[in-house]
């Protein structure tokens, strides 16, 4: 993960996450709370993959912007750019065929 920033307080943190045949790399991501998150998604598979969470439909989170579909064919990315509350969040992704390719997003309160 690395975080874009404008003095010395960051501004957006930015992760990147590929999904690859058949897993996401890195499968664990850490967030802060506080600061809004850009996460782009990227196929670098051979297969379609498809973007689930109970992230994308918490109604404590707040989507800044998202895209129409979060399904990717391969070469293909998509942005959604949030801020959300403490907590766990798994994401995996629903195509059928792919169980097991699924991760987690941490989102902690602490500034350090």
């Amino acid at each position: 993960m690395s975080m874009a920033l404008l003095g010395c307080e960051p501004q957006e943190q930015e992760i990147r996450l590929a999904a690859q045949d058949f897993r996401f790399s890195p499968g664990t991501i850490h967030l802060h709370a506080e600061v809004p998150a850009r996460l782009t998604i990227i196929n670098e598979g051979r297969e379609p993959h498809e973007f689930a969470s109970p992230l994308l439909t918490d109604s404590r989170v707040r989507l800044l912007s998202a895209p129409d579909s979060y399904r990717m064919p391969p070469g293909r990315s998509i942005t959604v750019l949030f801020q959300a509350p403490p907590g766990t969040y798994p994401f995996r992704c629903r195509v059928r065929g792919h169980a097991g390719m699924e991760g987690t997003m941490i989102v902690d309160d602490s500034k350090s």
